[in-house]
Formats: C-alpha cells, sequence, structure tokens
C-alpha cells in the first residue's frame, strides 16, 4: 500500500497546483495547427466553389453555341464571330460583336465565346470550332470545342 502512495501528492497545494509552461505552449500548438487547417479548408472550399462556378458558366456558354449552330440553317457563306456573356447577370442577352475578335463592350461581361467556322472534310459540311475565354484577361477556360455541320 506504501507504493500506490508514493505518486500521491503529499498535501492538496499540490494536487491543485495549474499547468506548467510547457502544458501552455503545447496547447497553444495545438489550438494554433487547428486554426490553421480550418482556415485553410475554408479557403479550399471557396476556390473549388469559384471554379465551379466559372466553369458552370463556360458549359452554359458552350451549350449555348451549340444551339445557336444547330439552329441556323446552313449557309456557304457563314462567318466566324464571337459572343460576350455577363455571368453575373442572368437577365441581360448575350452580346455578338460586330466583326471577329473585337473587344467586348464594358466590364460586366465576363466570359467571352469566339466561334470560327471552317470547311469540312466532305463536301457541303463545316466544322465549327468554340473557344470559351475569360474577359477581359484572355485566359481561355476549359478545351476547344469543335463539331460538324452538314447540308441536308
Amino acid at each position: 500500500m506504501s507504493r500506490l502512495l508514493k505518486g500521491w501528492p503529499r498535501d492538496r497545494r499540490q494536487a491543485q497546483s495549474g499547468a506548467t509552461l510547457i502544458e501552455l505552449l503545447v496547447s497553444l500548438v495545438i489550438i494554433g495547427l487547428a486554426l490553421v487547417l480550418i482556415v485553410g479548408t475554408f479557403s479550399t472550399g471557396l476556390l473549388q466553389a469559384s471554379l465551379a462556378k466559372r466553369n458552370t458558366a463556360a458549359l452554359a456558354v458552350i451549350q449555348y453555341e451549340l444551339d445557336q449552330i444547330g439552329g441556323a440553317p446552313f449557309s456557304d457563306s457563314a462567318q466566324s464571330y464571337s459572343d460576350c456573356f455577363a455571368t453575373e447577370n442572368a437577365t441581360s442577352r448575350p452580346v455578338t460583336l460586330k466583326s471577329f475578335q473585337d473587344a467586348c463592350p464594358n466590364s460586366s461581361y465576363a466570359l467571352r465565346a469566339d466561334v470560327t467556322v471552317g470547311p469540312g472534310p466532305y463536301t457541303d459540311t463545316q466544322v465549327w470550332s468554340i473557344t470559351v475565354s475569360s474577359w477581359p484577361n484572355g485566359v481561355q477556360v476549359g478545351s476547344p470545342l469543335q463539331t460538324m455541320k452538314d447540308n441536308r
């Protein structure tokens, strides 16, 4: 029994002593690491949300252009063009530029679609290419998409 009592504090003041400096430092390091991980998780989540928003808008632009190409009648004199899209305001319609590779009219447009047309591999076919880029910095979003259109 005397062996068990050797590890116990001798008086009540020793049993109620506070935390040592080393214990406080270890707890501060643990709390600091936890905060760094939480802040990193939030910033990564915000970045992923921004990328998902941009990619969703780019897919909508591509789908819009594919619908425009597919809905238009076949024309041997089809011209390349560019469209500017405002991603923050869903009520604003896309603005088609007067000539290919012009600048978007103002800063509210965030995406630009460059649509080019060329002759296809067979007679009465055309190859349409859609490239989406962010505006005004011109960084390409995703890969260009190509589709063929034939005269039926």
